[in-house]
């Protein structure tokens, strides 16, 4: 993506981002999105094909950076407290985004696609942690190829839906939302085997920075 094409992107994700915590995207249309952002109609489609696809891409990125940031260089050692930080880093992008996702995860609105969204990204960051070995399964040792494989998909997208629905829990509480009482629960409720360090020191460090959609 060249200079030009980045800062149309920053304007659309600025755009989307606006209107998203107002509305859902069922009630926007393209030429209202390429107006408010200073593009045509076809300079929108170079970069999706709806304005549902646009919210979730925009979303979508954020989510993958703090995947990325907290989890470059995990292993089986560090694991439980990275994994923590993470779930705080997402708790803070979905406190911070609060108007988008009580507007696109609620089942009464028309079009909603965030849920589908966020279990996508959570399940694929997931089977990433598998992955790089960073998770002991049980009784591993008697596991055929087959039955491993299955293991991990099925807990992959359990975990995933067990935290999308957690989180949307969470957004129903009142502000400020407390994110170590989360973590507690969360806790509690994960498997056994599931390596979740909420005592570590640097979990509820202040936020990181991270690089914002790029302009």
């Amino acid at each position: 993506m060249d200079a030009r094409q980045r800062r149309t992107r920053a304007r659309l994700a600025k755009t989307i981002l606006e209107l998203a915590a107002k509305r859902p995207t069922s009630e926007m249309s393209v030429s209202e999105i390429a107006a408010r952002a200073g593009i045509n109609r076809s300079t929108f489609y170079q970069h999706a094909a709806a304005p549902c696809e646009l919210l979730e891409s925009v979303l979508a990125e954020e989510l993958t950076e703090l995947s990325v940031t907290h989890l470059a260089t995990v292993s089986a050692d560090d694991a439980p407290a990275a994994i923590a930080r993470l779930t705080v880093a997402t708790l803070r992008h979905i406190d911070d985004r609060a108007d988008i996702y009580r507007v696109g995860l609620y089942d009464d609105v028309i079009g909603a696609s965030l849920q589908p969204m966020l279990n996508r990204i959570f399940t694929a960051t997931i089977l990433d942690i598998f992955d790089r070995g960073a998770i002991t399964l049980p009784h591993e040792e008697s596991l055929s190829p087959e039955q491993r494989d299955v293991f991990i998909r099925s807990a992959a997208n359990f975990v995933s839906a067990g935290f999308v629905g957690a989180f949307r829990v969470w957004l129903d509480t009142p502000e400020p939302r407390d994110i170590e009482g989360f973590l507690q629960l969360t806790g509690e409720l994960l498997p056994s085997w599931w390596p979740f360090d909420t005592e570590a020191e640097s979990v509820l460090a202040p936020a990181m920075d991270v690089a914002p959609v790029r302009d």
